[in-house]
């Protein structure tokens, strides 16, 4: 059996403690180490939703006081000492005490594992960082290993797709709205700017876009990111009646990444098609029933398995096997009882673990009106997609495509600004 660890609050033997600015009160009640997850004094909690990870892993447990009415929706913010890198870490698992308190656990994929302390400060989304952090020893700080860097400009292939990695930079400030207040040198406004370009079959790809990195370290930590388009000067203008893009852009970037001092980083980037699909890529399901429920019902159907109980609609696609659950129309809490549609869709197998895609290509109602969505398709165990849709309708049509992407990785000492 794995044991468990569990850290002291404090030196001091006192509570170390963090207010955010809704009120809420966060009490750092200590980290567990191994692979079955309980909160410390809190062990013997009934309602207590514990974490269980595949391999070892590092926990940081919080409890929260909150106003019974509202729900504290923050992340941590992981980071060494001298804060030359941070990483945000989202709650992995929530547990109810009572009205007005909650134990959060945290998994921590990334953490200065060197040093002998790490610092957790936290936020509110969208939320400057609060006042106050928590002082957490290390375990057992952990040794390097040795990894050489590639020199760049370096080029790699994934069948007859090529990228070539020209620059990688740690420490850049988050792009910002002009007009707006530039961010501060804090490292979690920070973010890693990445200069690359790619070709298929010798050409220059048109139809291939950049999708998520995934960057590790040699100490052990993985995080992983959505790449985005990075603006001239880091500044995005935004004009009063719209956003342009009547501007140069200037190579493209993510966050979180590592720390920059510890060592090399691997970076493995993935790219996605955009379009030009063969037709066995492709599935079209047509008049799919709408279901009007609630956000109860849109959670309690996120975490079950797909049962005969449920009204699917079989396809298949690049030979995998779907059931698509019949969509659901509810209005979501956190987007101010705004309406969406959401659709889950089962598979046969992991298509991720065959590095599958799939890609909402086309949308309609009823009545023929188009139904789009800015999110692309998430998987956790199924796909699910999210309609942000107002309108009442009886019956979807769906034109999806599931496709491979290509990977490429890179082992690079990042550069500073």
């Amino acid at each position: 059996m794995t044991s468990i660890a569990a850290e002291k609050p404090g030196d001091s033997g006192q509570p170390q403690v963090i207010h955010l600015s809704d009120g809420t009160k966060l009490t750092f009640l200590g980290v567990t180490h191994g692979r079955h997850h309980r909160a410390p004094h809190y062990e013997n909690l009934q309602t207590g939703n514990w974490i269980y990870t595949p391999g070892d892993a590092t926990v940081a447990w919080i409890e929260a006081e909150h106003d019974p009415k509202q729900w504290p929706n923050y992340e941590l913010l992981v980071s060494d000492k001298e804060n030359t890198g941070c990483v945000p870490t989202e709650k992995r698992s929530s547990s109810h005490v009572k009205d007005g308190v909650d134990i959060q656990g945290f998994v921590l994929n990334a953490f200065p594992r060197w040093d002998k302390k790490m610092i957790l400060r936290a936020r509110l989304y969208h939320e400057p960082i609060a006042p106050g952090q928590f002082v957490v020893s290390n375990a057992e700080p952990g040794l390097l290993a040795s990894w050489t860097p590639e020199s760049l400009p370096a080029t790699k292939s994934d069948g007859d797709f090529q990228v070539t990695l020209s620059n990688l930079m740690a420490g850049v400030p988050i792009p910002y709205r002009r007009g707006t207040q530039p961010p501060g040198k804090d490292a979690a406004n920070q973010c890693v700017r990445i200069a690359f370009g790619f070709q298929q079959n010798g050409q220059t790809a048109t139809n291939w876009h950049p999708n998520l990195v995934k960057t590790s370290d040699a100490a052990g930590n993985v995080v992983r990111s959505v790449i985005s388009d990075y603006p001239e000067g880091g500044v995005y203008d935004y004009p009063q009646r719209g956003h342009t893009t009547d501007f140069h852009w200037d190579g493209h970037f993510y966050r979180p990444g590592l720390w920059p001092d510890a060592s090399p980083w691997k970076v493995l980037m993935e790219f996605t098609r955009t379009s030009g699909f063969n037709d066995d890529e492709t599935v079209t399901l047509t008049n799919l029933p709408v279901r009007v429920g609630t956000q109860k019902i849109v959670d309690e159907e996120w975490t079950m398995e797909p049962s005969a109980n449920f009204n699917f609609t079989p396809g298949k696609v690049n030979g995998v096997q779907l059931k698509v659950l019949a969509p659901l129309q509810f209005p979501d809490r956190l987007q101010n009882g705004k309406k969406f549609i959401r659709i889950l869709i089962f598979a046969d197998s992991n298509p991720t673990l065959q590095g599958m895609r799939l890609t909402l290509l086309d949308a309609t109602d009823d009545q023929g009106k188009a139904v789009w969505s800015p999110f692309p398709a998430a998987w956790a165990n199924h796909f699910s997609l999210d309609l942000p849709y107002e309108r009442e309708t009886k019956t979807l049509n769906l034109k999806l495509a599931l496709h491979k992407s290509r990977f490429v990785e890179f082992t690079v000492k990042p550069a500073k600004p």
